[in-house]
């Protein structure tokens, strides 16, 4: 076997019995969807998608993971209330962490938008990233995956937290809807993290938001469309399906030509949700990962049209 099949099909196994085990034991709480994308990022992309080590990996989903169940637990409030503090939370703690790994965003928000109330979300979430970290490590002292050092991102300055003040007021405008129109899956949480990570000057994704559209709307058609035509009509086992999901991502990123790890874990949600909401999933997602792009690229617009005007301004002071 070719070394660079040997992350996919580890990623395939780690997925599958993720869908597995919450199969066995009756309790879908085991099924952590940002999982996929921290084995696409981790494993499947040429390089490790993220500014981060295992320590900050596995302490950020923790902490998240905690918190957004904590969240459910002990503060009153309505559902798109609970989301909105979630992400915002945790939005601090991705600035604090300084590090680019988006997706512990999600692991806060998903448990709220599920209004998770048992610890075996949390026990999962931990145990699963465990699980990813070690198969990194030891591929990567196999010479299959590369070596990644962690240089921290720059402390957050005032622009910085302008900046996740913006997203959080754009995200929440966004949950508010999802949830008041009844359509939440709009407001999935690996949309946010995908916002989170294409709002970057310097992302690869940010010069292609008609891809990212289609990338993360054709995911969510090939999650719930495998859970449908696998599980649902063909009675093949979930955990089946989940794993055969994975290289169908793969090869849509591929096609396409950007490694997205939040649409792989659009995906993976596609397990988690009710069956008879499979055929208006990608529908929500659509709309969702469309008006995300849209607003980073409106506000980015103006942020740049102003900065524009500001130099015309500077130089022509200057002139005088």
């Amino acid at each position: 076997m070719k070394k660079s099949y040997i992350p996919l099909l580890c990623a395939m196994l780690l997925i599958g019995g993720m869908v597995g085990a919450a199969d066995l034991f009756g309790n879908s709480e085991i099924i952590f969807p940002e999982i996929a994308a921290i084995a696409t990022g981790a494993l499947l992309t040429p390089r490790l998608a993220w500014r981060t080590d295992a320590l900050h990996t596995f302490g950020a989903i923790v902490i998240c993971a905690a918190l957004g169940l904590g969240i459910v637990l002990w503060m009153p409030g309505a559902v798109w209330l609970q989301m909105s503090i979630a992400y915002l939370l945790a939005s601090v703690l991705f600035l604090l962490s300084r590090t680019s790994f988006a997706p512990m965003l999600s692991a806060a928000v998903l448990p709220v938008l599920l209004q998770t109330r048992s610890v075996v979300y949390l026990i999962a979430a931990c145990t699963l990233t465990a699980g990813i970290l070690c198969v990194r490590r030891i591929l990567v002292g196999c010479g299959i995956l590369p070596e990644a050092a962690f240089e921290k991102m720059p402390k957050p300055d005032k622009d910085a937290i302008f900046q996740a003040v913006i997203r959080w007021l754009i995200a929440s405008a966004l949950i508010v809807t999802a949830l008041h129109c009844n359509i939440r899956f709009t407001a999935a949480p690996p949309l946010l993290v995908a916002f989170t990570e294409f709002w970057k000057p310097e992302a690869v994704s940010r010069k292609r938001p008609f891809a990212v559209i289609a990338l993360v709307t054709l995911c969510a058609v090939c999650g719930a469309g495998m859970r449908y035509l696998l599980c649902e009509w063909l009675g093949v086992p979930a955990f089946v399906a989940a794993m055969l999901t994975i290289p169908a991502v793969y090869s849509i990123m591929q096609l396409i030509g950007l490694m997205l790890p939040p649409a792989a874990a659009i995906a993976i949600l596609a397990y988690l949700i009710p069956a008879d909401a499979l055929v208006v999933f990608p529908l929500q997602i659509l709309p969702g990962i469309s008006v995300l792009v849209g607003a980073s690229y409106l506000y980015r617009e103006q942020a740049a049209q102003v900065m524009r005007r500001t130099g015309r301004r500077l130089v022509h002071a200057l002139h005088k």
